[in-house]
């Protein structure tokens, strides 16, 4: 009996931190055309690229992604200096843990 309960016990720690780690929500990709406005590395733990895309320069409402790549992490930065307007195609996963972009953003996975 002392078994299987161990057993239970690990199986439930197991599931609350799999599931206190991750959102599973709906996916979602898309495009945004705009002017990025802001590009910055944040977060206490699990440090993620940040992008930020106002669709105009004068709105006060932007939108904000994760960036995983590098290479366009050099991009967005670049039209960021520039103030070019671009446009990035994102997209969001159903299964993300917090250490992916903390969890609930969706991803800039290209930048045209």
């Amino acid at each position: 009996m002392d078994k299987a309960c161990a057993w239970f016990v690990v199986i439930v720690v197991v599931l609350f931190l799999g599931l206190s780690l991750s959102h599973i929500g709906s996916t979602n990709q898309g495009q945004h055309t705009g002017y990025i406005s802001a590009v910055e590395k944040s977060g206490l733990i699990w440090k993620t690229w940040r992008a930020y895309v106002k669709t105009d320069p004068q709105s006060s409402q932007e939108d904000d992604y994760c960036v995983e790549d590098d290479a366009i992490v050099s991009a967005l930065q670049s039209a960021q200096e520039s103030r070019k307007i671009v446009t990035v195609s994102y997209s969001l996963p159903r299964l993300v843990f917090k250490w992916q972009c903390g969890g609930e953003s969706s991803i800039i996975r290209s930048i045209q």
